[in-house]
Order: structure tokens, then sequence, then C-alpha cells
């Protein structure tokens, strides 16, 4: 069962490449909290990048026009899943571990199971379909092109390249890297670690020796399917030593310092993500404006 941190770091990458359309969601089966989160309502300097959720609608709805037409083009009726609404804070649920007291006590560190039942999902297209889709098909030796009238990358791969037009070259995991530089440099900060300390005496205090939440978290007592009465235990420990330590405070001031370094050091890559964003949206428009 994915715990907190490894549902974080799932989401991110997700939905930290340039306009991440329909993702903002990991791999897999979805895992989304027990309800908001108050880190979700913190603000992070890389928040401005995101597109935010009418941005993402447009880019979703975009990419599906183009996909429909490119499917027709091949002969294949398709019927595009319906864009849904994502919300980039989501993506900070987990930034700081378990942070609910509610949460912690009935899940302790695992991540709240939610969408539909497996059974509830749709089944996966027709070879036929999924072929034109991704313009891969699967053979002894492993994925090779599809070759033929499809696409490259199939009708998904040929709508990203439209929806790219005339923006300059990025990396997709840009802000996934800047975010887990920022992050890491957050944890070494000289604040962070002093209340790492005092998380950690506070801990001990209630019977639990750690000594600093990612340890706690990471406990592989809790790689079950359901979590155990010592986990919830601890998971409320945690969060109640978070809260009396305000420790989510000081990490938070220590993320946005270094966040806002990391962004300074890179300016250059921003800018072309900026630039690279913008023309994104700027096609996405003109594909939905056209008949």
């Amino acid at each position: 069962m994915p715990t907190i941190r490894r549902r974080f770091a799932a989401l991110v990458l997700a939905c930290l490449t340039v306009g991440a359309g329909a993702a903002c969601e990991p791999s897999g089966p979805a895992q989304r909290p027990a309800g908001p989160s108050p880190v979700a309502t913190m603000s992070l300097p890389l928040d401005r990048l995101f597109p935010s959720g009418d941005e993402d609608l447009l880019l979703q709805r975009a990419e599906a026009k183009l996909v429909v037409a490119c499917m027709r083009r091949l002969g294949i009726s398709y019927r595009p899943p319906e864009p849904h609404h994502t919300d980039p804070a989501a993506t900070r649920d987990g930034l700081y571990g378990v942070v609910e007291h509610d949460q912690a006590q009935r899940l302790g560190y695992h991540a709240a199971p939610g969408g539909d039942a497996a059974e509830d999902k749709p089944p996966p297209p027709p070879e036929k379909t999924a072929l034109a889709l991704t313009g891969t098909r699967f053979g002894t030796d492993g994925p090779e092109p599809a070759g033929g009238r499809i696409p490259e990358g199939g009708c998904l791969g040929e709508a990203t390249r439209r929806l790219a037009e005339g923006a300059p070259p990025v990396g997709e995991t840009l802000l996934y890297d800047l975010a887990v530089r920022a992050g890491q440099q957050a944890e070494q900060d000289a604040r962070v670690q002093a209340g790492f300390r005092v998380w950690s005496t506070c801990m001990a205090g209630k019977g639990f020796t750690y000594a600093d939440p990612w340890q706690a978290n990471d406990d592989p007592r809790w790689s079950t399917d359901h979590p155990s009465d010592v986990e919830r235990r601890t998971a409320v420990a945690d969060v109640a030593c978070k809260d009396s330590t305000d420790l989510v405070t000081i990490w938070q001031a220590a993320m946005v310092d270094h966040q806002q370094r990391t962004i300074a050091s890179r300016s250059a890559d921003i800018e072309r993500y900026e630039q690279a964003k913008s023309a994104r949206l700027a096609n996405g428009r003109r594909v939905l404006a056209t008949g």
C-alpha cells in the first residue's frame, strides 16, 4: 500500500511536467488524501508555474479534440475520457508527511484510497485502438513503432506535438527536478534539522524512537495492506509532535527560501518553461476555436 511519501512523489512527477494535461494522477489506482490538508492552503514559489485548474481543463479538451480527429482519420471511432478538474495544490499533500490528526488516526501512514473500484473501471481499449493511440505495438522483442499510417507516438503523440508547436524545448521533469532539489536542501537547512531534533524528543516522550518524520513514515513495519494499531498510534503521535513543535511552519519557511534560490539559479530554464506553457495554452485555444 503506498505511503504518504510515495504518493507525494508520484503526484509531483505527474503534475509538474510541462502542461500536465490529463495527468496530475500517479499511474495505477488513484490515491487521494482523506480530506483537505492544511498544507494544501500553503503557497510555494514554484506554484506560479503550474497550469491553473482552468488551463489544465483547456489542455485536456484540446488534446482530446486532436486525438479524436486523428483516430477518425485512421478509421477508428474513439471516445476520449471526460476531462477532469485537477488541483495542483494536491501535490503538496504529503510534502511534510502526515499532518492531519483524523487521517493519522484512521489510516496511519497509508495513503487514502480513492477513485472507483477496480471492477468499476472501464476495460482497456481494443488492441487496434491502443495501437493507434500510442503508436506502439508489443511483439516478442518488446515495444516497437507501429508504422504505416499511424503517426509517430500514435494519435496521443501527434496531439502532444501539435500543442507544443512553437514552444521552446523544455525538459518534461524540470519542475519536478527543481522541487526535489529544493526539498532536499530544505531538509538539510539548520532550522529544519533543529526542528527534527525537537520533534524526535517529543516522539521519544510518547514512546517512539525516530530521528525525523521520514523515519516514522517509512518504517518497514507499515508495508502492509492495512494500517496496524501501532502504525496508527505512531502517526497520531507524529502529528501531535509536529503541531506542538511547529515543525510544519518551520519546514515550510525553509522550503520557500530554498525554492526561491533554486528558481533564481535556473532563471533561463524557468523562462523557457513559461514560454513553452504559454505556447501550449495558445495552441490549445486555437484548437478549440476551430470547427
